[in-house]
């Protein structure tokens, strides 16, 4: 049952992400950017963990841009699928680092990634930006149903975790498995949701 329930506002809510008007996108995306930059958790960061959006998701073009511009070392993850990774079986996500955005090419499902050349990023503490489909103010995160944040996160559950996400993707219950890990923070346009998992920092 959870399963359908998931598939199913998975569905919706990519829906309403690609009907948001560019203009819409623009505004929404700039103070997303706006109040990820003014988190204490980033600015007083020398290492971020980030990912790029697809076209239709919150941006983080111009977020990632800026996070290298202020001199921060970045790192995206890339998706490795012939499973030889120890804990895991099949795909995993591993985080490299980049230097510009003319390091990332195409990889697994047209995400943009890091090249084969960038350098392994394995920082154990550094805050992480997470994308979702949808979260609840308490920090519940409906993914796109790989697990590939729940499985990194698991492995090293130091990091801080910044969700970024447009309003209308908060709702109020999501239904949720013993493995699920709620995020620290959901960083929306209009506000912030703390979790009970947010350390105050």
């Amino acid at each position: 049952m959870w399963d359908t329930q998931k598939a199913d506002l998975r569905k919706q809510m990519r829906g309403l992400l690609k009907a948001v008007s560019a203009e819409e996108k623009t505004a929404w995306d700039r103070e997303v950017c706006r109040r990820v930059l003014s988190r204490p958790e980033i600015s007083g960061a020398d290492r971020i963990l980030g990912y790029m959006a697809l076209s239709w998701e919150t941006g983080t073009r111009k977020l990632l841009e800026k996070l290298l511009r202020e001199g921060k070392r970045v790192a995206l993850p890339r998706v490795v699928m012939d499973g030889k990774n120890s804990q895991e079986k099949g795909p995993w996500m591993v985080f490299f680092e980049i230097r510009s955005m003319d390091d990332l090419e195409e990889g697994a499902f047209h995400i943009l990634e890091p090249g084969g050349y960038c350098p392994k990023a394995d920082w154990r503490t550094a805050p992480v930006l997470v994308p979702g489909m949808a979260f609840t103010p308490d920090g519940r995160r409906l993914g796109k149903g790989g697990g590939y944040y729940d499985c990194f996160l698991e492995r090293e559950p130091d990091h801080e975790t910044l969700a970024l996400a447009y309003g209308f993707q908060m709702v109020e219950t999501l239904p949720g498995e013993e493995h699920d890990r709620p995020v620290d923070m959901v960083i929306t346009p209009e506000q912030i949701f703390f979790s009970g998992r947010h350390r105050g920092k």
